[in-house]
């Protein structure tokens, strides 16, 4: 279960931030003679300001905070489907925890911060105002997100909840200029998900 989940993270992390990294890399290398660095530095990886760390890390212990308080209903997250599904009955245990970092910190935390807030978050923000280019960023990361209500659909609220925070991630990166802040975020909320459904549904 761990080693699919490793492949798993692997594999979203090159599809989904490593291709499009590299067609930006090579793009910015021929159009602009940029060296990688460089490159790399445009699309937020970067440490940033640190106040920015700070704001996210305030932002990420609140969500926590909020999901520990009032957790979201269990039944939805153990459907068929639901990336979840996989934490049923772990427990708070090694592999519930090596699964759930794997999960919110690479699967989806930096491989969809590196997506969305580093390369288009970073590109529209040179292109647009700072608020056009923080709206534009939200609502392209909600888009897809709306996929979750073929399997969950009574779980629709849980939209307006992305989209805010997709505004307050991205936020932090354009004015921090890294996706540190945004990703700690990210993977705060999916770890503390998945954990969360792991305890629950321990015998």
């Amino acid at each position: 279960m761990l080693a699919n989940a490793a492949i798993s993270a692997l594999a979203n992390l090159l599809v989904l931030a490593g291709i499009p990294f590299l067609f930006y890399f090579l793009y910015e290398k021929w159009r602009y003679k940029r060296a990688f660095a460089e490159v790399a530095q445009r699309a937020g990886l970067r440490l940033g300001e640190g106040r920015y760390i700070g704001y996210s890390l305030v932002f990420a212990l609140v969500g926590i905070a909020v999901l520990v308080t009032w957790p979201p209903p269990l039944e939805p997250f153990l459907r068929t489907g639901s990336p979840q599904q996989a934490f049923r009955g772990l427990g708070l245990g090694g592999p519930a925890i090596a699964m759930a970092l794997l999960y919110g910190v690479i699967k989806t935390g930096f491989t969809e911060e590196l997506l969305f807030r580093g390369l288009i978050a970073g590109s529209l923000s040179r292109r647009v105002s700072l608020v056009w280019a923080d709206i534009l960023q939200a609502l392209i990361f909600l888009l897809p997100h709306f996929l979750v209500l073929r399997i969950m659909p009574e779980m629709w609220g849980i939209l307006p909840v992305i989209f805010a925070s997709a505004l307050f991630m991205g936020w932090v990166r354009i004015k921090s200029g890294s996706i540190i802040g945004a990703w700690l975020i990210h993977a705060s909320a999916n770890i503390a998900i998945c954990l969360s459904v792991a305890i629950r549904t321990a015998p």
